[in-house]
């Protein structure tokens, strides 16, 4: 009674506004006092929002008496007072309870045992699955719980009591069975393409193979531009251009037909990533452009490294020395080239995989000042244009 007496001038005093700083300091003693009462008698587990928010302006008011704000500090204390107030009343009942068991081997005798029982239903904490939830002692001190649809999920947070979710590992748990509408195995509802199946790993959508080589896009280290599989969806490299892929090569380096790649043993030509070096010169009678026949099992060779390189075309180039009309040495160059190039058609290489052109006098390789530069000088040369 004293306490109320004195928690009552307290309020009026807060109300009028005009407590001196060491009532208001009282007045705080006096509301911690309670708050620690309010804590040993359970608050804290039953009441925690009121133990909280009397604690939290009790130091609003406690700071503000610090500041000289006499009129913010009695506002706060007065707030910490009924919520402290509320605390005491509402954690009198829920406290822990204690039932008294009496010895059977003496029931007249005052032998009492006390237990704790805090949710009070009378099954102590100690044998209580659910100390903290009153429940029968037919299911251990929990409530009863019903599950009519046995999937698990309780009815009173199943939002389908009557139907049962089947569970995969992805559906929520709110009961429902989950629509799998293109029965991928993942539920529409995290399946980001919903109406065409496909793996987990890519959110339920199919897998792609944008650059239709086989190899899908999860699996092709290029998955826009067609390759092998076993070259992990890339295109083939091909140093040396002859049609044969590295990693079949057996000369990757230098050009040579299938299956291994390696170059063919010739006698009078050789084959380089960029020309077909001959290892003689083309013969023309003097001043013509008719190929002599001894030149035939050059060309016939020539032939031969076309027929073995099905793929490779190639340009015949006609040069030269700087004796004569530059004009008459261009035409001449010209008409030797396409003689030649006639000479690889009749021996059966397609006409489109060969292309003439002459140079005249305009690319020298040699001095045209002796007889053996020019010599030089007069020259067929067979340039590889392409492989593929």
């Amino acid at each position: 009674m004293r306490r109320l007496a004195v928690g009552g001038v307290a309020a009026l005093a807060l109300l009028c506004g005009c407590a001196s700083g060491g009532k208001l300091r009282a007045n705080a003693e006096v509301i911690r006092a309670d708050i620690e009462k309010a804590r040993q008698s359970g608050a804290m587990r039953c009441v925690p929002a009121d133990l909280a928010t009397a604690e939290a302006n009790l130091d609003f008011g406690q700071a503000e008496i610090d500041q000289g704000d006499a009129p913010a500090a009695a506002r706060h204390l007065r707030l910490a007072e009924q919520s402290v107030r509320r605390a005491i009343d509402f954690s009198r009942t829920c406290g822990p309870a204690q039932v008294t068991i009496r010895s059977p081997a003496a029931p007249r005798k005052a032998v009492i045992i006390a237990r704790v029982d805090t949710d009070g239903d009378g099954v102590p904490d100690e044998e209580d699955r659910c100390p903290g939830a009153p429940g029968p002692a037919s299911s251990q001190g929990c409530p009863e719980v019903k599950d009519t649809d046995g999937d698990g999920i309780p009815d009173d947070i199943d939002r389908c009591p009557l139907d049962p979710e089947d569970f995969d590992g992805l559906q929520d748990d709110d009961g429902c069975p989950d629509p799998d509408n293109d029965g991928d195995g993942i539920v529409d509802k995290i399946d980001a393409c919903p109406d065409t199946p496909g793996p987990l790993e890519n959110r339920g959508c199919p897998v792609l193979d944008r650059d239709g080589d086989g190899v899908t896009d999860d699996q092709d280290r290029c998955p826009d531009v067609p390759g092998p599989k076993e070259n992990g969806g890339c295109p083939d490299a091909d140093r040396d251009r002859d049609g044969v892929p590295d990693r079949l090569d057996k000369c990757p380096d230098d050009p040579g037909p299938p299956p291994d790649g390696c170059p063919k043993k010739y006698t009078l030509v050789e084959v380089k990533k960029d020309r077909i070096l001959i290892k003689q010169q083309v013969h023309f009678a003097t001043a013509k452009w008719k190929v002599l026949p001894d030149s035939f099992k050059l060309l016939d060779q020539v032939a031969q490294v076309l027929r073995d390189q099905p793929t490779m075309k190639v340009a015949v180039e006609g040069h030269t020395d700087a004796l004569g009309a530059a004009a008459m040495n261009m035409k001449l160059s010209q008409a030797r080239a396409e003689e030649v190039r006639a000479y690889l058609v009749k021996k059966g290489i397609a006409a489109e995989r060969l292309e003439a052109t002459g140079f005249g006098q305009t690319k020298p390789i040699a001095s045209n000042k002796t007889e053996i530069g020019r010599a030089r000088n007069r020259r067929t040369e067979f340039r590889i244009v392409s492989m593929e």
